[in-house]
């Protein structure tokens, strides 16, 4: 059964990324889920994004976690998502200067347990399709893209569990494949194992492509970055995915990361 397929069959659908403007890399696809099907739709945000930039002319007051937080809020009411939007610490730029991996890991636990918060989400809202980042590059390279892929497979591991249990039906990871990154070789690796087609219909929208491109146009203080996705919306035409298995293909959270501070 293809992704639309699955859809139309009524999932109830959860995005768990790292911060607020991620669900671009989604967007359509969480568009076409509960515009066109009508499916509950629920984003996990797993930090306020403080270490970025502000684009704003009047800057970002009281600060940027609290606007980041508010633009987010405006996002996931555009998508008619439920939203849970926690407060793990977020990197700060340039990304020469960001923590491996592993080591910003260990600063989300000594905040509370990230595996746990997100498996409480699911235990709660019951996914039955659940979309992230691959968790070996995570589409840009971003060490907290790849430890929102590990924390939320993780938490489907543990949300199976306990006393009030709950088994997603399917995760995909969300995969960049655009030429330029290939070329690059840094593109997400494969094997993709499904594409999904952007330019679907999703209602009062025309395509989920156009829905996804003007809901970034409410990240104001992320300007730059969201008009490069308008930019470059080709990069969007067409889903990546990968159907995993949890259970199986296990990266965990806390695994050391190799080298640098992309990963």
């Amino acid at each position: 059964m293809s992704v639309d397929a699955f859809l139309a069959s009524g999932p109830r659908t959860m995005w768990v990324a790292a911060h607020p403007d991620d669900e671009c890399f989604s967007g359509t696809l969480l568009a076409r889920s509960r515009f066109y099907y009508g499916n509950a739709l629920c984003m996990v945000v797993l930090t306020h994004g403080e270490g970025g930039e502000c684009c704003l002319e009047e800057g970002c007051k009281p600060d940027l976690a609290t606007v980041r937080g508010q633009e987010m809020a405006k996002v996931a009411e555009r998508y008619g998502a439920e939203l849970i939007h926690e407060h793990f610490f977020n990197a700060p730029l340039p990304v020469e200067t960001f923590p491996r991996r592993h080591e910003i890991y260990a600063r989300w636990v000594q905040q509370k347990d990230p595996v746990d918060t997100v498996a409480q989400a699911i235990r709660r809202f019951k996914p039955d399709l659940l979309l992230t980042f691959s968790p070996v590059v995570g589409a840009t390279g971003h060490p907290e893209h790849q430890l929102a892929s590990r924390v939320a497979t993780a938490a489907v591991r543990a949300a199976a569990e306990g006393a009030e249990p709950h088994r997603v039906a399917r995760t995909y990871y969300v995969l960049n494949r655009y030429w330029p990154y290939v070329l690059a070789g840094k593109a997400d690796p494969g094997p993709v194992t499904e594409q999904f087609d952007a330019t679907l219909p999703c209602p009062g929208a025309g395509r989920c492509l156009d829905f996804m491109l003007e809901a970034t146009r409410l990240h104001r203080t992320q300007a730059r970055d969201m008009a490069a996705v308008r930019r470059f919306y080709g990069a969007f035409l067409t889903m990546n995915l990968r159907l995993t298995d949890p259970f199986r293909e296990v990266y965990p959270p806390d695994e050391p990361a190799a080298h640098g501070g992309m990963g």
